[in-house]
């Protein structure tokens, strides 16, 4: 079995959820923070809001290679304004699908047939970023500096972490530091993160991160008895 240290997919309800509520990830695991940081002393990546610019927009491409089997290449366009995000892509059994925070909640919006699931997510764009980058913090706490290089136009700082043999390129841009690549090539194969298409301080329209009207919304678990309703 590959050993990727990358998310197999962005927990769908972490890339963007994850960025926002889960700038999610669609079903993988996290692995435990470690404690030790980098050489030196302070961990190169500390997730806040602020690392990512007010209004942005970028596409995340994630591609497992894996020795002896197919190569999977997954997709996601994402779209950033303030506390609120959206992320779009195409799901091999629903077809294109997308997450939305905003400020009603996450959703998991399926247009095909005008529902949404509210997830049982908190913390906003900033709790999202958490989950959805927590693994490379946690790589990065162990990784030593390599050089620098620039990805999809982005200056980046490039560090190693020899355990799970992952590089990562870590973004030094305001409005985008954040890793902008990483790469673990192991005995398992290759798996491969990248942020491409990446425009910051970009004009948003409003109605990206709404749900469109007459959507049935259910509640995910324990959540306001109100649900199932009908969006406005």
């Amino acid at each position: 079995m590959m050993r990727t240290g990358i998310r197999a997919g962005l927990p769908a309800a972490g890339l963007l959820a994850g960025i926002v509520g889960t700038m999610a990830c669609a079903g993988a695991q996290t692995a435990a923070v470690r404690s030790k940081t980098a050489p030196g002393g302070k961990p190169p990546l500390s997730i806040t809001r602020a690392n990512l610019a007010q209004q942005a927009a970028f596409t995340v491409v994630q591609t497992l290679a894996p020795k002896g089997g197919d190569k999977l290449v997954r997709t996601y366009t994402v779209r950033v304004k303030g506390n609120k995000a959206r992320m779009d892509y195409d799901d091999p059994s629903m077809g294109s699908v997308r997450y939305l925070a905003n400020e009603k909640g996450v959703f998991f919006y399926i247009p095909a047939n005008r529902s949404a699931m509210k997830q049982t997510l908190k913390g906003g764009v900033e709790g999202a970023l958490k989950v959805a980058f927590a693994q490379y913090a946690t790589q990065l706490a162990g990784a030593r500096k390599i050089g620098v290089a620039t990805v999809s136009g982005q200056p980046t700082t490039v560090y190693k972490e020899a355990q799970s043999g992952a590089t990562i390129y870590l973004g030094t841009r305001p409005g985008f530091r954040l890793p902008v690549k990483a790469v673990i090539d192991n005995e398992g194969g290759t798996s491969t993160f990248l942020v491409t298409d990446i425009k910051l301080n970009v004009p948003l329209k409003e109605d990206l991160f709404a749900l469109p009207a007459g959507t049935q919304i259910m509640e995910s678990s324990g959540g306001d008895p109100a649900f199932p309703g009908v969006a406005p």
